[in-house]
């Protein structure tokens, strides 16, 4: 793959996350981050005992978990031999919440054994390069300015990307803590 620069887009580890992190109420159920995101509903969903028992039932239940390891390492094993790689999560499909998974898929990029720079990186500068979008990925003059102002240090711990301050979209604020919700 490094050969022919060839890109691994998505280590896409929150989809086998997806796959059997439902057979429990998973921990981010309660997360204010989440929650505030979707609705009563949702969550009433992903604790209900029927939706857990659809997700045990499923006859590769460990077969997921040992996709999700594998995935890490592989990951791991890319990043370490000089593979271009970028971020995916294949959200949008049902358990799979556009906007929270991005963050989840940086944790299990860490977890993986990257470093928080490196997914952060994953996530902006090398999905803009994949793309050949040469105005996008990087806080530049003369580049579009989308970004995230954070209250806590995402290098220093991966889940600080929660700590979202402000959006920026073309460099005008369109959110800020204090926004109404």
């Amino acid at each position: 793959m490094k050969r022919h620069n060839t890109w691994q887009i998505a280590s896409t580890l929150t989809r086998e996350f997806s796959l059997f992190v439902y057979a429990k109420t998973p921990e981010f159920a309660s997360d204010p981050f989440f929650t505030r995101g979707v609705s009563a509903d949702v969550i009433k969903t992903l604790s209900s005992p029927q939706y857990q028992e659809k997700t045990t039932s499923d006859p590769n239940l460990e077969k997921y978990r040992e996709a999700l390891a594998i995935g890490k390492k592989n990951l791991k094993a890319l990043a370490d031999g000089g593979v271009r790689y970028g971020i995916g999560t294949d959200t949008g499909v049902p358990g799979r919440f556009q906007g929270f998974f991005e963050h989840l898929e940086l944790q299990e990029m860490v977890e993986a054994g990257l470093t928080p720079m490196q997914a952060i990186v994953a996530a902006t500068k090398s999905g803009a390069e994949f793309l050949k979008a040469a105005d996008l990925g990087t806080l530049q003059k003369g580049k579009w300015a989308d970004l995230i102002v954070l209250t806590k240090n995402p290098l220093e711990d991966i889940k600080n990307t929660h700590t979202i301050q402000s959006v920026y979209i073309a460099g005008n604020p369109v959110a800020t803590k204090d926004t109404p919700k």
